[in-house]
């Protein structure tokens, strides 16, 4: 009987299912094992124990479930965001930012249906039962939350009932006058006449002349009344010449001054009736406006039809729209209270469409709103007009950034912002108008579950597929006029934010149990892998979210149901894809590890990113939430700076046998590794533990104790007469290739006897049971029967670095 002697030198395909323990012919197979907890796999083809995590704090109520969301300016300013019941908290680089904290309208049950999209200093947080609310960060400890003002849209089909909507004003800043100073305020023009008032009568049959070329028309408002005007429109005579002017001043006066508020020049060409729209930036109220016009058409007496100088919305008095019929509105129920705040698009008599906001309500019938854009032309009933479509239970669910747009996705629909103008949603056929797309599930009626940004579309996740979004040609901007909706064949999707993993996309399907990876495959067209279908029992545990961790490996982490993290190592250009499970140190309700709720990556410090978890456990007989970082892996450094224990602290300063500040684990057992020396079952006792025997340390880590560990598959060698899988086999010993290890923490036993052997290297001596790292092979004799596959299993128990590079099983097996 032969002596054999097979290496697996790498273990890029982590834990693979039991599904596949018996596929020995698989190339996967030779880089796989059958356990690996607490490990991660490297790209490099090796496994090492995970960091540990460093304890931050308690969240604020730790009897509520908790998220976290990542918030990043840039690579050197990023925040994690502490997601609560009605509460947001702010953290960055491993502590809260101050004591700011931001009261939201969330409860807990809404936090994991949250999406959102970051640009800069804002964040669009949605949800389908909330209005889109916009985070602001003004400063380093100033932040704030509002609702965001969608500016002039989406709405839903233009009304085709017989319902009318009556203003009850104009929105300009001047009423229907009826002489010169009737109703209110005085009208007024360069010749005195008696008629200036003409233009503000709402009648498009009577008209001012000026009788010259050149003069003006203004409107003053009655006592110390002031108003914001930051429009205004004009309409041509309608018979004979049009008389009109072509270049003019728009002013307003401050009690000493006419300040030019908009000028224009080389207005020629008027038609009969014609009516033209000018808009200006303005926030300031004045007590007086005027035209002040300085040339006419062919030089003849300036006349002017009609004017209209419009109110800044945000500064009205909001006015009453009556309704002749409540069918049409609301599914035939009329105006409710959840419409306060809700869009309306007006079409003029002028065939001009304006839109207002709703203020309050009065009934089902009448409303008070603010007009924004223009004046009406007159108080006539209204036919034709648009609710806005966001309501209660159907308010946009997802969002994303393209092409300089602002994207929000709902049901079926997306909709996008004007380019670079993220609160214009007023639909146009120009290039940089906003976009609406209904039906962007395709042939199917699939609701749109997320959207993301990607080179050269917009991702469309629904619950049949993803879709692309982009310009009708190759490199060509998305327009009203210019757009394709391609279908992929790819996976559904779960209402989970996708993460962008370097070269492609990670995302949960639709039954929440796989990730899956698309890819484009050519321009505007992608294409899905199952990326755990060889580690299907981890993901099938339910996948609460992703964050991607670039460095310093490509790691995908996601949180499950059962309280576990998955990790997942993603370097497909090097055929690394492999998965591996962590515990996280701690109990909770009858599971033997914390459960980790929320995970979320952002840039740290030192160029590695940062992993943020938020962490259940059950601690002195009560649930606590910790919020927590997971530290950097260990890399040639001394073994007094490893940190390997979990919610822990560390200590640096003089030589003490007694650290306090561990509150947050009283009365639990932890481990600590003091100037580079173990000590292990210390008790946290009045938030404080003390190192044995008057020992001291400078530098202590210490926290609750978890253990890696990695069990092998069957290696199908050295078999004569074809595969050797199910004949006994009997291990002998294990060469390991380790890196930079604690040996002293490290065992192993054979699948079957399960007594554990430990890993000893003679040659070295620990002097005062200081804990040392060995890079190098060692032998380690294992008892095993010829029953146990010729398999063996690894943990590591100390909170030290443990790196295992290769593994050698010495094994005989039947002929």
């Amino acid at each position: 009987m032969t002596t054999l002697y097979p290496v697996q030198d790498t273990f890029v395909r982590g834990e693979i299912s039991p599904r596949l323990h018996a596929r020995a012919s698989l190339d996967l197979y030779r880089a796989a094992l059958s356990k690996c907890e607490n490990f991660v796999t490297l790209p490099h083809g090796g496994i090492r124990k995970r960091g540990g995590s460093y304890f931050v704090g308690e969240a604020k109520d730790s009897s509520k479930k908790t998220r976290g969301i990542p918030f990043i300016f840039s690579a050197d300013q990023a925040y994690m965001l502490e997601f609560g019941d009605l509460y947001i908290r702010v953290y960055a680089y491993g502590a809260r930012v101050g004591t700011v904290e931001v009261a939201t309208p969330y409860l807990e049950a809404d936090l994991f249906d949250l999406q959102f999209v970051q640009s800069a200093d804002q964040m669009w947080i949605t949800h389908e039962d909330y209005p889109p609310q916009v985070l602001t960060r003004a400063a380093h400890t100033t932040w704030t939350l509002a609702e965001f003002v969608f500016l002039d849209g989406p709405y839903d089909d233009i009304n085709t009932s017989a319902t009318t909507m009556a203003p009850a004003e104009t929105g300009a800043v001047h009423p229907l006058m009826t002489n010169n100073t009737a109703p209110s305020g005085a009208a007024a023009d360069s010749s005195g006449s008696a008629d200036a008032y003409k233009v503000f009568d709402r009648n498009n049959g009577s008209n001012l002349s000026l009788g010259t070329t050149t003069g003006f028309v203004s409107y003053d408002f009655a006592g110390t009344v002031t108003k914001v005007c930051d429009g205004y429109w004009l309409r041509a005579q309608s018979i004979g010449g049009t008389r009109a002017p072509v270049a003019w001043d728009f002013q307003g006066f401050d009690g000493t001054n006419w300040i030019s508020l908009d000028s224009r020049t080389a207005e020629t060409v008027w038609s009969r009736g014609e009516v033209r729209f000018y808009e200006f930036q303005n926030e300031t109220a004045y007590q007086s406006y005027r035209l002040n016009i300085t040339g006419s058409e062919d030089d003849t007496n300036v006349t002017i039809a009609e004017m209209g100088w419009h109110e800044d919305g945000d500064t009205q008095t909001p006015f009453d729209l009556t309704v002749s019929s409540i069918v049409g509105i609301n599914d035939g129920t009329g105006f409710q209270a959840s419409d306060v705040g809700r869009a309306i698009r007006l079409l003029g008599s002028d065939a001009i469409w304006r839109w207002a906001r709703i203020t309050s309500r009065t009934s089902a019938t009448v409303v008070k709103i603010r007009l924004y854009g223009h004046a009406l032309p007159n108080l006539s009933p209204i036919a034709r007009w648009r609710l806005g479509t966001f309501v209660p239970g159907k308010y946009v669910e997802s969002g994303s950034l393209y092409e300089e747009r602002l994207a929000f996705s709902r049901k079926f629909s997306v909709y996008a912002s004007a380019t670079g103008d993220f609160d214009n949603f007023a639909l146009g056929e120009e290039d940089d108008d906003a976009l609406e797309f209904v039906q962007a599930g395709g042939g199917q009626a699939n609701d749109i579950t997320w959207i993301a940004e990607s080179d050269g579309a917009l991702l469309i996740g629904t619950l049949g597929g993803v879709r692309a979004l982009s310009g009708s040609g190759i490199d060509e901007a998305l327009t009203p006029s210019s757009f394709k909706n391609r279908r992929s064949r790819t996976f559904g999707c779960a209402k989970v934010r996708p993460v962008d993993a370097g070269q492609s996309f990670l995302y949960v399907t639709r039954s929440r149990k796989s990730i899956a990876e698309l890819t484009q495959s050519a321009a505007g067209r992608f294409t899905s892998d199952d990326v755990g279908q060889i580690s299907e029992h981890i993901p099938k545990k339910g996948v609460v979210e992703l964050a991607f961790q670039t460095d310093p490996d490509p790691l995908l982490w996601f949180p499950l149901d059962n309280g576990e993290l998955g990790g997942y190592t993603h370097q497909p250009s090097q055929e690394v894809r492999g998965m591996h499970r962590h515990r996280i140190a701690g109990s909770f309700s009858g599971s033997a590890w914390g459960i980790v709720e929320s995970a979320v990556v952002t840039p740290g410090q030192g160029g590695n990113d940062d992993l943020w978890l938020i962490v259940k456990r059950t601690i002195g007989g009560a649930t606590r939430r910790t919020i927590e970082v997971k530290t950097v892996p260990f890399e040639y450094g001394e073994i007094a700076d490893a940190f390997e224990v979990d919610c822990g602290l560390t200590y640096t300063g003089a030589a003490v046998g007694v650290v306090t500040g561990l509150g947050h684990l009283e009365g639990e057992t932890v481990d600590a590794l003091a100037d580079g020396k173990v000590y292990k079952g210390l008790v946290v006792a009045a938030g404080a533990v003390s190192l044995p025997g008057g020992a001291t340390a400078a530098k202590w880590q210490v926290g609750l104790p978890y253990e890696a560990g990695a069990d092998t598959l069957e290696l199908d060698v050295g078999g004569k007469d074809g595969s050797i899988v199910g004949r006994r086999k009997k291990v002998a010993a294990v060469i390991l290739s380790l890196l930079e290890t604690d040996t002293t923490g490290l065992e192993i036993t054979s699948l079957m006897r399960g007594r554990w052997e430990p890993v000893r290297i003679p040659s070295i001596v620990s002097p005062d049971g200081m804990a040392n790292l060995f890079t190098g092979n060692v032998e380690v004799p294992i008892d095993d029967s010829w029953d146990g596959q010729g398999r063996v299993k690894i943990r590591h128990t100390n909170p030290t670095p443990c790196t295992i590079r290769a593994f050698t099983p010495v094994f005989d097996a039947e002929p």
